[in-house]
């Protein structure tokens, strides 16, 4: 797996389950599923927004965890 950019390790588990109602676990999972890889940044962020109904900002948030955890965006 690569590495998570430095500024999404920050967001910790309890951040993201308090504020979305799951972990980062359940979410990278949620895309797997969905096939997130295939479908693009802006598309996996407003399916999140629009299934999950977090807000825009986490459904961007998880989106680019997703991206660094799958190798899919490098760490600049």
């Amino acid at each position: 797996m690569a590495e998570a950019s430095p500024e999404f390790r920050r967001i910790s588990e309890d951040s993201v389950r308090r504020r979305t109602g799951k972990g980062w676990a359940d979410w990278l999972a949620i895309l797997d599923d969905w096939g997130a890889a295939d479908q693009g940044h802006a598309a996996s962020a407003r399916h999140l927004h629009d299934t999950y109904g977090i807000s825009p900002w986490w459904a961007q948030a998880v989106t680019v965890r997703y991206e660094y955890e799958r190798g899919l965006r490098v760490p600049k």
